[in-house]
């Protein structure tokens, strides 16, 4: 049995945490039209953290995939494995969340577009067409995130042959044309960000990561640096938000930073030891292993309360009970979520 890596599960938990968060602001903002004068600065807070927080769930995914070995895998099964884990989940949560759509707005998902557009749900990437086509199709869940993470894992057994003797040629090749389209042309009527040929890169990273790492533990001296760079570039984004001192860091730059970012907190965490018997351990497990049902339920959640709560008259105390709010129903539709999936997977 394999050992589980505790620092993964942290970096998971980083990611669906501030993920969650910037969620529940950006649409307390501009969904909602919220008026607390403290919302844009916890804002600015949640979105220094969710943009790597994006980028290290991709590296962990392309480590994990390695980890577990799955480049050993036949095409078959393989791809049988990643139905299972990725799509079989997918499928649960947006017939859930397709009904308490049509519950609390009395009208289906996707109601005004034509039925055929139904396959790109079917294939998880509804969010990219939707975002590409201005509005049209049947996306509830997942996000860009789920559109991106399909792609990666089509092409993983590519990467995986093609990694054994071309992974610098391979990250080299992903790394210029990452800075094409971040800085010169992007042929696509899509944020570059959420663009799935964009995030290649950062799901390469992780599988070379594996290779040239492994299961070795990180030197001592490499995670201290690797710490203590993390900490300078967030409090120098965290200064540069609420301060004058430093120059506020946007678009491409931001981006760079970011994947550094991600980089060194991924050889910093990954070989932190925490006992299985501590109950912090548990916790930790525990969040890690709802993250994925936790990504696909949580947006469709928040954007439902402030489609429906008037917020202009709250104060402060009933914005952080609509946070509790969001978090309980969070929680339990992923508990749900996962109680479902593990159901159909134990019959298939």
């Amino acid at each position: 049995m394999k050992k589980r890596i505790i620092g993964l599960d942290i970096l998971r938990d980083i990611g669906v945490i501030f993920i969650f968060l910037y969620h529940f602001c950006i649409e307390y903002i501009n969904l909602a039209h919220g008026t607390d004068p403290i919302m844009p600065s916890v804002n600015y807070f949640a979105n220094i953290w969710a943009r790597p927080a994006s980028l290290f769930l991709f590296i962990i995914s392309g480590y994990a995939l390695m980890y577990n070995h799955e480049n050993e895998l036949s095409i078959k099964e393989y791809y049988i494995r990643r139905f299972k884990g990725l799509f079989i989940p997918f499928y649960i949560a947006y017939t859930i969340m397709f009904l308490v759509y049509f519950a609390a707005n009395n009208v289906a998902a996707g109601s005004t577009s034509p039925l055929y557009m139904f396959v790109f749900t079917i294939l998880g990437v509804d969010a990219m067409v939707q975002e590409m086509s201005g509005g049209l199709g049947f996306y509830l869940i997942g996000e860009w995130f789920m559109s991106c993470i399909v792609a990666c894992y089509l092409l993983f057994p590519l990467f995986a042959k093609l990694i054994k003797k071309f992974k610098y040629t391979i990250f080299a090749v992903l790394v210029a044309w990452n800075i094409l389209l971040l800085f010169f042309f992007n042929p696509f009527d899509i944020q570059v960000e959420h663009n799935p040929l964009f995030v290649f890169l950062y799901f390469f990273v992780g599988m070379l990561l594996y290779e040239l790492v492994g299961k070795k533990e990180i030197s001592k001296t490499t995670r201290i640096i690797c710490a203590v760079v993390s900490v300078a570039i967030f409090v120098y984004l965290l200064i540069a938000g609420y301060t004058a001192i430093f120059p506020v860091v946007l678009d491409q730059p931001f981006e760079i930073i970011c994947v550094i970012w991600s980089i060194t907190m991924f050889l910093a965490i990954r070989d932190v030891d925490i006992s299985p018997e501590k109950k912090i351990y548990k916790v930790i497990a525990y969040i890690s292993g709802i993250s994925w049902y936790v990504i696909l339920t949580h947006h469709i959640i928040i954007t439902l309360l402030f489609r429906h709560y008037d917020i202009s008259l709250y104060s402060r105390r009933e914005t952080f009970t609509m946070l509790l709010l969001s978090i309980a129903l969070t929680w339990a539709s992923s508990a749900l979520v996962r109680y479902f999936t593990n159901r159909v997977k134990k019959c298939l």
